[in-house]
């Protein structure tokens, strides 16, 4: 009998010889579902999760949304660019206008909080999915896994070639 070729059964998942390559894969399966619950509110997990770190911290700056999400400028500016289209978002220079902050508008909000319940049910929908030893090694794992790319790529910034 050869084995299953359907991919979105977990029992055909192949471990892959690439950290890049599996944690991508992982993403892309979060992110699909996540999408999915979000589709009738017609936004998208990134944008969600960009309207809900305004929300959070208020006015920021590129540097400090790009930091905490990891996302270089170029993907940072697009993304940006799209919510500040929809209007769900506006730049407001600083005192001294050397730069921009964003922050939530109120159709942002509103979207934002429309949004919520679908974000919960995809975040439950995942949670049950998985054992409670589970959902918790997962936290650390990305957290252990973050700080080691982060570290990595600063060593390489530094001139380190190991």
């Amino acid at each position: 009998m050869r084995p299953s070729t359907d991919v979105s059964a977990p029992d055909s998942l192949v471990d892959l010889p690439c950290a890049c390559a599996t944690v991508r894969r992982a993403a892309r399966a979060v992110t699909q579902l996540y999408d999915r619950h979000l589709r009738a509110t017609e936004i998208e997990g990134t944008q969600f999760s960009l309207l809900s770190v305004l929300s959070s911290l208020g006015p920021c700056n590129q540097a400090a949304i790009g930091e905490r999400f990891a996302l270089d400028k170029t993907t940072l500016s697009r993304n940006l660019k799209l919510l500040k289209n929809k209007g769900w978002i506006e730049a407001a220079e600083t005192a001294d206008g050397r730069e921009r902050r964003y922050v939530l508008t109120a159709a942002g909000g509103k979207r934002l909080a429309a949004a919520r319940p679908a974000w919960r049910r995809a975040q439950e929908h995942l949670r049950a999915s998985m054992s409670e030893k589970e959902w918790d090694a997962m936290w650390k794992v990305f957290r252990a896994l973050t700080t080691a790319a982060h570290s990595a790529r600063r060593g390489m910034s530094a001139g380190s070639t190991k």
